[in-house]
């Protein structure tokens, strides 16, 4: 589940973090793949399970794993 609050992004059961910059973060999730865009992006929470994202995202794509 994504729960998108101002500039935030919670992401619930993410499985890995694959990429990491200031414009793009990318998340392997259970049956696909997840691609964020944008500025100024910082992962400011992490759990087993659980990744607050925040920044300016431009888009999101979802992709096969």
């Amino acid at each position: 589940m994504i729960t998108i609050v101002k500039n935030q992004m919670m992401i619930e059961q993410y499985q890995e973090v694959l990429r990491v910059t200031s414009d793009a973060i990318t998340l392997r999730l259970k049956d696909r793949m997840l691609s964020i865009e944008g500025e100024d992006l910082k992962v400011s929470a992490l759990t087993k399970d659980e990744i607050l994202i925040e920044g300016q995202w431009k888009g999101l794509q979802f992709h096969e794993a």
